[in-house]
Parts: C-alpha cells; structure tokens; sequence
C-alpha cells in the first residue's frame, strides 16, 4: 500500500533545523491514508452513526480531523511532511505535524475538542526557541495567545496553507 501511494509514512524528525528531512528518522513515523474516505471505509463505521454525530471531527477520537490535515499538508508540502515526536524515556510527547513557511518551522497540533492542555506543543515551544509560534487547528474560530505563543485557527483554514493568507497569521 506504500508504493501505491494509498498510505503515505510520515517520519518523525528533531525541528532544530531546516532541512526537517536530514534528521528524520524512517524508523519512526505515523502513517496518512490518501483520502479520508478511505480512512472512512476501513473503520467501518455506517454512515448512519456519522450523520447522527454533532461533532464530525469527534469521530474516531479526532483521527478523522488529524487525516484531514494531514491529506492537505500533503498536497502542499508532498512527501516533506514531518512530525516531531521526543525520545525520552518514560515520557511522550508528539505534535502531528510541522510547517515550513518563509524558511521558519511552525509546530501544528490537530484538536478535535476545545483545545486542551497543548502540553506537547508548549514543550517543543520551550525546546526549539526559533521556531516562532504553535499553530492549533480546532473547531473553533481564530484565537491568539501571543504569551504562549500560540495561534488558533479553524481546522478549514489548513487548505490554504500554501497560500499568502496564513502570512497574515503567522510573525
């Protein structure tokens, strides 16, 4: 399924530095499916219980909302797409993706929810000073916190990623 493109693997890799792919790690990675249909079909969950759904990124516990970046990230970026993930033992701490615009990495974090505690996202923050802020895509409408660092945008906006918009987002 690799080589059919149906699964894309997305390498887990230390954002000290452009280029993201020189320390990528092809060992460690989480995996995309090509469309988020298909992801759809293999949780084999009738459509009946989706459209009952108040909330469509809920489903599967935000997988679904976390494809759904993922498929547009991968339409800009192609297969330079990239996650951070700490390798501590004893503690976790991944953010699903990493963005790349005008030569600066920006940390993105999928929320299915409100947008809870974003511990992983304040932690590589903490950790990788030069990137310059946390981008949260969530349900709900555009937020800043610019103590922490953080920029809150509805999860549609990711589809114009590639575009000059997000310059008015992002420093």
């Amino acid at each position: 399924m690799l080589k059919a493109r149906v699964i894309h693997k997305i390498p887990a890799c230390d954002p000290s530095g452009l280029p993201l792919g020189a320390t990528a790690n092809p060992k460690k990675f989480k995996a995309a499916m090509l469309d988020i249909g298909l992801l759809q079909r293999l949780c084999q969950v009738p459509v009946e219980l989706e459209l009952q759904q108040d909330n469509l990124l809920a489903i599967y516990r935000g997988k679904l909302a976390e494809q759904f970046v993922a498929q547009e990230l991968l339409a800009w970026y192609g297969s330079d797409l990239f996650y951070w993930a700490r390798d501590a033992l004893g503690s976790s701490a991944e953010v699903d993706y990493l963005a790349i615009r005008q030569g600066k990495i920006y940390p993105l974090e999928v929320k299915s929810g409100s947008g809870g505690s974003l511990r992983s996202l304040h932690l590589m923050l903490g950790k990788y000073p030069h990137c310059p802020q946390g981008l949260v895509l969530y349900s709900r409408t555009y937020r800043e916190l610019p103590e922490q660092k953080l920029i809150f945008l509805p999860i549609y906006s990711i589809a114009s990623i590639g575009d000059n918009i997000w310059q008015d987002y992002l420093e």
